[in-house]
């Protein structure tokens, strides 16, 4: 463009390049602009990241929910029995894989990473030291993110509500109402839920009922234990 209107000047049809590059406020303003672009880009960007997370995770628990049907329907209706709802969760693995589940990568959210730090930490409901990240070290061991409530005793971290008496909860594929099966890990009075959920007595998680259907559950919810 600046050739062409050098060549008009020679021959008389201009009086000289018109041509120029942005101004220092021109540029300051263009790049405020692309500033404000980004910042309003960046939120839903990791939004839609969390919410492709959310269905990996429901994409497991149900995958988890019908090789737990399987082995029930295997095994007089009765579950695979944990010693608490807590890791390892050895007996739950074994009985699963590889007979029901193949892939061992199912007992582990994708989101698992952000609530790292709250299973290790000692001030959350009771001793931490947990892990619940997909590694070849907690594979071996038999830790997984998701909880699984058919067992002997109580875990004093996992806020969920049973009575004494109802310990051991055994649970069987027969059970009235929505027995909660499986759910996203949480501990007490975190500050944050799996999939960026708020945390604490207003906070929730994915759950995984006895009849395989799925629900998120959130604390307030009436009846959310027991589903009677």
């Amino acid at each position: 463009m600046c050739y062409q209107q050098a060549q008009y000047k020679d021959i008389g049809h201009g009086s000289g390049s018109t041509c120029r590059g942005f101004t220092l406020i021109e540029l300051l303003v263009s790049i405020g602009i692309m500033g404000v672009l980004a910042g309003m880009i960046m939120p839903a960007a990791h939004l839609a990241k969390e919410q492709a997370k959310k269905i990996a995770c429901l994409s497991n628990l149900r995958q988890l929910g019908i090789g737990l049907q399987l082995y029930s329907d295997d095994n007089n209706g009765w579950f695979p029995v944990e010693d608490k709802c807590g890791n390892p969760q050895n007996r739950l693995v074994t009985s699963l894989v590889p007979s029901y589940i193949a892939n061992m990568g199912a007992f582990y959210c994708p989101s698992a990473d952000s609530l790292e730090k709250y299973a290790q930490s000692d001030e959350y409901g009771g001793p931490g030291g947990d892990s619940i990240i997909d590694t070849p070290e907690n594979r071996q061991r038999y830790f997984i993110t998701y909880k699984y409530f058919s067992m002997m005793r109580r875990d004093t971290r996992m806020p969920l509500p049973l009575k004494l008496s109802e310990y051991p909860h055994l649970l069987r594929n027969d059970e009235t109402g929505k027995r909660w099966l499986m759910s996203d890990y949480v501990r007490k009075d975190v500050p944050v839920f799996p999939h960026r959920e708020k945390g604490g007595w207003g906070g929730g998680r994915n759950v995984l009922f006895i009849d395989i259907s799925m629900q998120f559950v959130r604390h307030r919810t009436p009846n959310a234990f027991s589903g009677n």
